[in-house]
């Protein structure tokens, strides 16, 4: 049997996924700017997959 410890956090009975996409979160900076970005061109993707994957159905 597995002590918990404070170290170990407890899983919740019905674990969510959120997405958060606040840019005004981190400093300004080249590589958070860089960061950002790849942030912003993943959203565009993944949104453009999950309208190809409902035009599928």
């Amino acid at each position: 049997m597995v002590k918990m410890t404070k170290k170990m956090p407890k899983i919740p009975a019905e674990p969510e996924m959120t997405i958060a996409s606040d840019q005004k979160e981190f400093q300004p900076g080249e590589s958070v700017d860089e960061h950002a970005n790849l942030e912003a061109a993943n959203e565009t993707l993944n949104q453009e997959e999950i309208r190809q994957q409902t035009e599928n159905l």
